[in-house]
């Protein structure tokens, strides 16, 4: 099933991207659609300062998720919008 979806992402604390529990794999596309800001991409303990990737404005990337991974966001400012798209590989 494909999803869709707009995060608010803060600069204080990380937002959890990926569902809650087990899941059975999924592609994942972000996209920062702010004119600036930084969104910074990463594990559970993403920081500003410490995390896998910087997503700069209007920039996107995109995942494929092993099941039981998690992707989280935070960002240089807050209120940023971070869009989703999410593929599950499995039903």
């Amino acid at each position: 099933m494909t999803t869709h979806q707009i995060h608010t992402i803060g600069s204080e604390e990380a937002t959890r991207l990926t569902p809650l529990g087990t899941h059975s794999g999924m592609d994942i596309t972000l996209q920062n659609i702010n004119a600036s800001g930084i969104i910074y991409i990463g594990g559970e303990g993403v920081t500003s300062s410490s995390y896998g990737f910087k997503l700069i404005a209007g920039a996107a990337i995109a995942f494929e998720l092993p099941p039981k991974d998690a992707l989280y966001a935070i960002g240089s400012t807050d209120g940023l919008s971070l869009a989703k798209m999410q593929i599950g590989l499995e039903d």
